[in-house]
């Protein structure tokens, strides 16, 4: 047909193209189908909603053409009934969905079409949105479906329609077809919120009966578990209540088949998966039936039975199969309710992880028996897995089981890790059992093993805070990359976190002290048996199961710090021998595995053994590996050289750690040993890098390795290491690079290092000095900010580095001081601090470069602008050095100008420590700034800048210059208003300030004036804040005034007022003397005074991020039971700061309250929920406001489960944590803020639960999107509810994307899939559909921010 036909359509077009669907050939009936099949799906073909005739007619000939001649057509006629139904008027539809249900296919043996057909009608209907009240056309298509559709499906005739021979339901044909049960998944899922409860009950029924009748094939079977699935979040707690009874009076059947009680156990894991709440509390009835399959006397008559020769029962397995993944359901989804049958759990998973009937085996011998087997025997027994001949392994299923069992352990592991690992149950209970099956004859089975092993590992490592070396410290600020998967070590993911240049390795690595008691502990009484059961399976051919091990020692590495020094010999060599087995075949294609349960290849198996060899090297002694380093360095080598781009970048970070630990500082004894092995890792890394036909991630990997060797060669111990033309060439290779835009940035970076390290005088060639500094200068005016950082950061290493010293030229620091001028000026935070410090050290070197009146007025600009922090103090180290090189009168001259024009406390501290830099030659003295204070003081009104300025100044000079300083405190205490204003707390700062450079001259005034004057307490109590707090950051004594200073803090800490600044102080006295005041502090919390209690709560809180190794080691041993006073006590605003003090421990000192988190866990659990007993209401004027005293409390309860979330994540996962969130999601504004955070974030570190809770999560976004504001609402809240809305879009959007489990249209995905899709996630399914409906326009502007960012 003509396209403008098609295109513009109309009654006659329809009718000649049905004419057509008649004729005897079927290419004209195929083609006649396909134009009204394009014709139907042109979005402006409306016209068939007001044409009833043409509408028919439609209908009767595409349903005719179901039952043509050719499959084609057949297909195609399917294929319009979705865009048919979609266009036709609902008088039609009813007739349609009759003849459907009703047409028999006598041309074809797929008797399947009518059920596809009708399934496509039903997804193209318009459907119903949960919370919007649906419309006409939704509740008339609703209609048509219950009066026609749903009786049909259960076996009754129409109300008011025609009786037909066959009066049989869909399901009710002896030979039901899959997609018929598709039919009832999709009228439910697309209907289900406008199904009554009795409809939604006969579906069940029906569904039940074709589950039950033994007729029913087994695709029907399974497709029916899922239709139950689908429905149970629609059935009532009656129904659904009386259902689980039928099914556990019937499991309970001394007579039923082996076949019902397999598919009523399907049927409840199902369940569990689909509606875990609502499941969750019908566990008890229902988990000792499962459990009774699994019992120990089912298994010994079962072993029974075979010994007797009576054969092996496939029934047997299979219910055992899946007995054991509903025990993981119910374990994952319900994991509150099966606390209880935790022993029997665990029992059942280890009685069937070990079940091969069909393979002898004793494993109730002690484990150290073995140790007398050979390494030959050990070779052999590798082989008896393809040997044995004894059984057919075609016929043997028991494996299934097996593997499920160990499912079941990995699920229990993930889920109860926090409390089962503190009380020792995985490690007394499951840990054996599970090495010892790890010469499992299966190998799906043995990964799987070996994955619940490697978890336990990772779950004890988890939450452990190691140790601070200067490794570490470079490491904080870098985000924590949690992986939540089996193989957490495995593909192509990244390795350890570290900065750009890796971790600096300058200490030789030592083992951390293992505690007496605890997951720790017990993980290193079974490290002996671990390692030897897994270098057992190195020694074998499976490339997974190697794959396997390597990343299991990697995660045991990693979790002890190390921890195989006693192995290694062990470990080692088989580690070499698969280097060497899988060199020749890297690149070979996946090896599937005989149990189709995973897949490896030699590629993933070797970059696992380079990763493997990188953490070895950085976290053990290098004298460990001596005698194995020339083969280690062999096959590091034959890898920096594969073809594979992946396999060479990771072949090159390993040689990375390899030279930092062969290298001084960690190897200065024994350095000369390892230089042929230096010299080969040089050579390879300096080809990579020089090589025309390499990847760039290889190429830029090489660049940092570089950078690294030629670092750690360039200290006097290391700089024999290499020849100085060796290194010479080194050096020109990183300024060929820098000058290369594809490689830039790491070349900067490598050069940092190097700068870092050098430390001979000679050791790098003078003119590549100059030559880089000004490439690095160039680098400044990048627009890439990362590029620009690292330059400024390369750049201040270079100038104060001792290698570089005497060799800057004046036109070099000439070109340093014109890029660093730009860079102040620009402004940028990310770069000020390097840039300022850079031009410190050059201060020095060259004073005339730097004073000149353009880099002066350059500064003032600085100045004038809002710096603080690290920032200012680089600001201060410059002047400083400006005033001691004596050039400081030019620039005190502009700092002066700036005057009042910046914030007066940063000119005031430049100008101070400006002018006792310069040594009196400022052209200023301090009489001057006296008298500008007394002249400001005396002006009408005073000028209160002139005067906060002139303060700042003093209080700063007095600090600096100590008890040389001649102020009298009397000029700071003239300027005490009886109102703490701007210039009273200016006032008191610089008295502080002052006071703490002169302790002898100026306390002793302080406190007394702090008697005197009641008025001035606050201001006095500011200036002892400032003492205390210059006092600690300069260790000055004050022991003679602390217990004067005591007195007068809780004194005056009972005046509201007071309390914050009181308890800061007392904060910064306990850090002063920690053994003094700690026992003084704990003493307070038990005070019978709330106002003593709470200053004590809040001194331990101030005290937590500033204080040091002393404080901490008195604090270790009462912290906690300090905290549990706080978190115990009865009054409600001591609980809250107690929350904060917890909240800031997580932050500042995790280490203190980790080894506790099981008994603090609790308290804020309880604190985040809601108490009705402190919500109460207040009349203001006509009108009743609500008041919920406990909100603060709740708040801070939030925060806490917020930080303890980034900190120990896996020691506070529960039911209960997310139970907490879920409430979070309707409480106040704020806390559902922080709750959208959190679930932004555990969608990331644990999908798989985020996942089970998205239909609760649905429900509170929903309700939250749906608030209507009332009328006359302020600006202010229509912002807020905005606010509010962008925030669940936002998490929605995050939520959807990172669990897939959102259909893209009707159409799209395939209805086995679609269903099961929803059956998992209905709420979350139908809340999405209509977020993307109502709120296209926000999630659109979502989307394009986050690409945009």
């Amino acid at each position: 047909m003509a396209s403008s036909a098609i295109n513009n359509p109309n009654p006659q077009t329809i009718g000649l193209l049905l004419s057509r669907l008649g004729d005897a050939d079927p290419d004209f009936r195929f083609m006649s189908l396909n134009d009204l099949h394009q014709i139907l799906t042109k979005p402006k073909t409306d016209f068939l909603v007001h044409d009833y005739n043409t509408s028919s007619r439609i209908v009767d000939a595409v349903i005719k053409a179901l039952d043509d001649q050719n499959g084609e057509v057949q297909n195609l006629a399917a294929r319009c009934i979705g865009p048919l139904a979609a266009k036709i008027p609902i008088s039609v539809i009813t007739p349609m969905i009759e003849k459907l249900t009703v047409v028999e296919i006598k041309n074809s043996v797929d008797n399947s079409l009518p059920s596809l057909a009708l399934r496509s009608a039903i997804s193209s209907f318009q459907r119903p949105i949960p919370g919007v009240s649906p419309s006409r056309e939704v509740l008339d298509t609703y209609n048509v479906i219950s009066h026609v559709l749903i009786p049909r499906i259960l076996g009754f005739s129409p109300p008011g329609g025609g009786s037909h021979p066959d009066s049989r339901g869909l399901l009710d044909k002896p030979d039901p077809s899959p997609e018929a049960v598709d039919v009832l998944i999709e009228v439910v899922r697309c209907f289900g919120p406008l199904l009554q409860a009795l409809e939604v009950e006969k579906l069940q029924d029906v569904v039940v009966k074709v589950l039950e009748r033994p007729s029913t094939p087994s695709p029907v079977k399974k497709r029916a578990v899922v239709a139950l699935a689908v429905l149970a979040p629609f059935l009532t707690d009656g129904v659904l209540g009386a259902f689980i009874s039928k099914i556990k009076k019937s499991m309970e059947h001394s007579k039923i088949g082996s076949v019902m009680l397999r598919l009523y156990i399907t049927v409840l894991g199902s369940l569990a998966r689909a509606i875990p709440h609502q499941f969750g509390t019908h566990l008890p009835e229902i988990v000792p039936a499962v459990l009774s399959t699994l019992s120990q006397e089912e298994f010994q008559k079962y072993v029974d039975d075979v010994s007797l020769g009576e054969g092996h029962d496939s029934e047997f397995n299979e219910i055992r199969e899946v007995a054991l993944v509903a025990l993981d359901s119910f374990t994952a989804s319900c994991g509150g309710q099966m606390r209880p049958y935790t022993d029997e759990v665990i029992s059942a998973c280890l009685r069937y992880l070990k079940f091969d009937p069909n393979y002898a085996n004793d494993d109730d011998e002690d484990m150290e028996e073995d140790e007398e087997e050979s390494d030959d025997e050990q070779i052999d027994e590798d082989d008896e897995y393809e040997d044995d001949n004894d059984f057919d392994d075609d016929d043997d299923a028991s494996w299934k089981v097996r593997r499920c069992a160990a499912k079941a352990l990995y699920t229990l592991i993930s889920t109860r890790s926090t409390d089962l690992l503190d009380n020792g149950i995985l490690y007394r209970d499951v840990a054996i059992p599970l090495i010892r099956r790890f010469d499992e004859r299966e190998e799906s089975v043995r990964l799987e093993i070996i994955a619940a092993m490697s978890l336990l590992i990772r779950k004890t490592g988890e939450g452990v805070i190691h140790s601070v070396t200067m490794d570490d410290e470079l490491l904080q600020s870098l985000p924590d990359s949690r992986k939540r998967r089996r193989q957490s070590s495995g593909g192509f993911g990244q390795g350890s976190k570290a900065p750009y240049m890796g971790t600096p390795g300058l200490t030789s690595p030592t083992r951390e002290s293992v505690p007496q008691t605890g997951p720790r502990a017990d993980l290193s009484r079974l490290t002996p048996q671990l390692v030897k059961s897994s270098t057992k399976l190195l020694r074998g051919k499976q490339i997974a199961t190697k794959q396997a091990v390597i990343n299991l020692l990697d995660d045991l590495i990693a979790v002890q710090n190390g921890g195989l020094a006693h192995f290694f010999d062990q470990v080692m060599q088989p580690v070499i021998d698969v280097t060497k087995g899988v060199t020749g075949n890297a690149g070979a294609t996946s090896t599937a595995l005989s149990g189709g349960a995973a897949s490896a290849t030699a590629t993933t198996l070797r970059m696992a053994v380079l990763r493997f060899t990188s953490d070895i090297a950085k976290t053990h002694s290098s004298s460990l590996f001596q005698p194995y380093l020339a083969n280690i360095v062999a096959s590091v080598v034959s890898a920096v050289n594969d073809k594979f781009y992946k396999i060479s970048s990771e072949a090159i970070r390993t040689a990375e750690e390899l030279v930092k630990a062969i290298t001084p500082p960690r190897a200065k004894l024994t350095t000369q040993k390892y230089k042929p092995e230096l010299l080969k890792l040089f050579n390879i890394i300096v080809d990579r890098i020089s090589a025309n036909d390499v990847d760039t991630e290889v190429r830029q990997r090489a660049i940092q390795a570089l950078g690294t060797i030629i670092a750690r060669t360039s200290t006097p111990d290391g700089l024999t290491l290499l020849l100085p033309e060796q290194r010479q060439a080194g050096l020109e290779l990183l300024l060929d690079r820098v000058r290369n835009e594809t490689t830039r940035l790491q070349a900067v970076r490598a050069i940092d290092n190097v700068a870092i390290f050098s430390s001979v005088q000679g050791s790098i060639d003078s003119n590549w000095i100059q030559i880089v500094t000004l490439e690095l200068c160039g680098q400044l005016r990048k627009a890439n900010r990362a590029l620009r950082g690292s330059s400024v950061q390369a750049l201040q290493h270079m100038v104060m580095c001792p290698a570089t010293k005497g060799y800057l030229t004046a036109s070099t620091i000439s070109g340093i001081v014109t890029a660093i001028q730009l860079v102040i000026v620009a402004n940028d935070t990310h770069l000020l601090s390097p840039a300022l410090l850079t031009m410190a050290q050059l201060q020095l070197e060259s004073p005339e470069l730097t004073a000149s009146q353009e880099f002066v007025n350059t500064l003032c600009d600085l100045i004038k602008k809002n710096i603080s922090g690290s920032i200012l103090d680089s600001l201060v180290a410059l002047v400083t050095n400006v005033g001691q090189s004596g050039m400081g009168q030019r620039l005190m001259k502009g700092v002066l100008t700036v005057g009042v024009g910046g914030d007066p406390a940063v000119v005031g501290k430049v100008a101070g420590a400006l002018f006792v830099a310069s040594n009196g030659n400022s052209g200023v003295d301090i009489e001057s700034f006296v008298g500008e204070l007394n002249m400001a003081s005396r002006m009408s009104p005073p000028d209160t800048a002139r005067q906060s300025l002139a303060l700042a100044i003093l209080g700063e000079i007095g600090l600096r210059l100590g008890s040389k300083s001649p102020l009298d405190p009397k000029i700071f205490l003239q300027q005490f208003g009886d109102e703490p204003d701007k210039v009273s707390v200016s006032a008191a700062v610089a008295l502080g300030r002052a006071g703490a450079g002169n302790v002898s001259r100026y306390l002793p005034v302080i406190l007394n004036e702090t008697k005197r004057h009641g008025s001035h307490q606050y201001l006095l109590l500011q200036s002892i804040r400032e003492v205390l707090h210059q006092v600690v950051a300069l260790s000055t004594d004050i022991s003679a005034y602390e217990s004067k200073i005591w007195e007068i803090l809780f004194t005056s800490s009972l005046a509201e007022d007071n309390k914050a600044v009181c308890a800061e102080c007392i904060g910064r006295l306990a850090i002063l003397k920690p053994k003094m005041y700690i026992p003084k502090l704990q003493e307070l919390l038990t005070s019978s005074s709330d106002g003593y209690r709470a200053v004590a709560v809040q001194a331990l809180r101030y005290t937590l991020p500033d204080s040091d190794e002393t404080f901490d080691v008195e604090l270790k041993s009462v912290f906690f039971n300090m905290l549990l006073t706080v978190l115990k006590d009865e009054n409600l605003e001591i609980r809250r700061l107690g929350m904060t003090t917890l909240n800031s421990a997580t932050h500042n000192k995790p280490e203190l309250i980790l080894p506790h988190l099981g008994e603090l866990i609790p308290f804020v659990m309880a604190e985040s929920t809601i108490k009705k007993e402190l919500i109460r209401e207040v009349q203001m004027g006509p009108f009743k406001h609500t008041v919920d005293d406990g909100l603060e409390a709740r708040k801070s309860g939030y925060e806490t489960l917020y930080s303890l979330m980034e900190t120990a994540f896996s020691r506070i996962t529960s039911p209960e944590f997310y139970d907490r969130i879920i409430a979070g999601l309707d409480d106040d504004n704020d806390i559902r803020g922080l709750c959208n955070l959190m679930l932004g974030k555990l969608i990331v570190i644990d999908p798989d639960e985020t996942t089970r809770r998205l239909d609760t999560i649905a429900q509170c976004y929903r309700k939250t999107l749906s608030t209507k504001l009332k009328e006359g609402a302020v600006k202010q809240e229509h912002e807020k509810q905005e606010e509010a809305n962008k925030s669940v879009l936002r998490v929605s959007v995050l939520l959807a994307d990172k669990t897939k489990t959102t259909l893209q249209g009707p159409n799209n995905t395939p209805g086995a899939a679609g269903a099961q899709i929803q059956s998992l996630n209905p709420v979350w399914q139908q809340y999405w559909e209509w977020v993307n409906k109502d709120f296209d326009r926000q999630l659109k502007n979502l989307r394009e921010e986050v690409k945009d960012s």
